[in-house]
């Protein structure tokens, strides 16, 4: 048992230790520091499997997926004849090279990948979110609890970092990045990337405000009902409301000086998806009644009217031309590579082959994760795509029940709302090959997909009490109650 304790111990605080490293280098975006979230993933993993009784609770078909997942680009790198590659979609170039390097293409071999080393790169970069993933799904909750403060934790730290950067306040911490001085940035090198990872916390905090209003019980206790509801602000829990409260706006304004139109558009969408979820929940059995539902209403639309010219003003975007022109030719190349795909992360050593030549630019990223991994993986790509959104949507089923809700189930509806903004987001950047925000997302999505029976955990325990205090109260003497007797002779009368 202790060193089972151990282990767990010392998985979190590698998770522990990756979610604050991520972010703090270009998101992981570098060598060295993915090299170290590679290492710290692979000693994760090492963990998990050399005690595979602990893998009970992740089921069979999220497990297939993550093998598949990681089986990809292996297979990717297995070395066939070039006779035999060069019939294959986008292959046929192959021999006419072997013949142009003095080397005979029947005799020579190469990997089904193009690009074998990127390959071998985009596997080894696969580990941190796939290691996060199966590390969360087998934590306690109050485990995955903690790390979700350190998510909100660390949202907040980029949000006031990425603030003062936009104030031109802080000199010593500013990252240069590929946009203007002054733009909020945090430690991203792209702002759209920032937006991407505070869109998908932004839902889970405002999952963390509902849950600590609607655990709060109004009923009892001597005063009207509206004096009970404001003095809920002195309480532990009233403190805790008003933090989530300060961190949501901080996040909420760290995304609009990003000045990233998808950020916006999408945190618009979240403030919506947010009010359907949780306003008939406040308050448990929603004490604060219709006009509390209303109240939400209000300061949700108010919310979106006042983001509306925000992203008005930003609606000239100079990618946008550049965007249509990648999104063509990336398409162009996916075909001609279909159904092998070029290989995992090949794309941009293969995309100039289909780049149009009056794009003067170097296009490292296909500005689509969807396109760019059907591009590196063909028609198993594409499938994984289908089977990982029909797992999300059957998430739901298991995440939204009736009565009420309790903390984590809170959380895992935000961290639905979380991801659904992120995919949508993908389909217009990279976000998902950016390590750090690859580790959030995986991160949100085991919350997401962990089985939860929090709900039947606590009604048991509240049987169980009851039953226990029965049990404990003493037995009283039953009172002897003498009944007459029927059998006293007629003479004794």
């Amino acid at each position: 048992m202790k060193q089972n304790s151990f282990r767990e111990n010392s998985i979190f605080w590698l998770l522990v230790f990756m979610f604050c490293f991520a972010p703090l280098f270009r998101a992981g975006n570098l060598p060295l520091p993915l090299m170290v979230l590679e290492l710290a993933a692979l000693i994760v993993l090492l963990k998990l499997f050399l005690q595979p009784e602990r893998m009970a609770p992740v089921k069979t078909g999220h497990l297939a997926m993550v093998a598949v997942i990681f089986l990809l680009p292996v297979l990717a790198l297995v070395a066939l004849p070039v006779d035999t590659l060069q019939s294959l979609p986008g292959r046929a170039f192959l021999g006419d090279l072997y013949r142009l390097l003095g080397l005979a293409p029947g005799q020579s071999w190469h990997s089904i990948s193009l690009v074998p080393n990127d390959t071998e790169a985009a596997l080894w970069a696969l580990l941190p979110p796939l290691a996060v993933f199966m590390a969360v799904t087998i934590l306690p909750r109050n485990r995955v609890m903690k790390l979700v403060y350190l998510m909100l934790a660390m949202a907040v730290f980029q949000s006031v970092l990425s603030l003062m950067q936009f104030g031109g306040g802080i000199k010593a911490l500013y990252i240069p990045n590929e946009y203007d001085a002054h733009l909020a940035a945090g430690t991203y090198l792209n702002k759209d990337h920032l937006a991407g990872f505070l869109e998908m916390v932004f839902p889970v905090t405002l999952a963390l405000l509902a849950a600590t209003v609607g655990q709060h019980r109004f009923d009892g206790g001597h005063g009207s009902r509206w004096r009970k509801r404001l003095s809920f602000f002195n309480t532990l829990k009233g403190h805790q409301a008003m933090l989530y409260a300060v961190a949501g706006i901080l996040v909420l304004l760290a995304l609009v000086f990003t000045r990233s139109r998808a950020g916006i558009a999408l945190t618009m969408m979240g403030l919506f998806l947010v009010l359907i979820t949780f306003a008939r929940r406040l308050g448990g059995r929603n004490v604060y009644g219709t006009y509390g539902t209303l109240l939400a209403v209000i300061l949700v639309l108010t919310a979106e009217i006042g983001l509306a010219p925000i992203l008005d003003r930003f609606s000239q975007d100079p990618m946008e031309d550049m965007r249509w022109e990648i999104y063509q030719s990336s398409l162009t190349g996916a075909l001609d590579n279909f159904p092998l795909g070029s290989g995992p992360g090949t794309y941009p050593d293969i995309y100039p082959r289909y780049q149009p030549h009056d794009l003067d630019a170097f296009v490292n990223h296909a500005h689509s994760d969807y396109l760019e991994w059907i591009f590196d993986g063909g028609i198993v790509a594409l499938l994984l795509i289908l089977v990982g959104l029909t797992i999300y949507a059957r998430g739901w089923s298991r995440v939204w029940i009736k009565g009420r809700w309790r903390n984590f189930r809170y959380v895992q509806a935000g961290a639905g709302i979380g991801l659904f903004l992120l995919i949508l987001h993908s389909l217009l950047d990279f976000n998902l090959h950016k390590p750090a925000n690859a580790i959030w997302f995986a991160f949100l999505l085991a919350v997401f997909l962990r089985e939860n029976h929090e709900e039947q955990e606590i009604k048991a325990k509240a049987h169980k009490r009851v039953r226990t205090k029965r049990m404990s109260e003493p037995v009283l003497p039953m009172p002897v109650v003498r009944k007459p007797r029927n059998d006293v002779p007629m003479k004794d009368w």
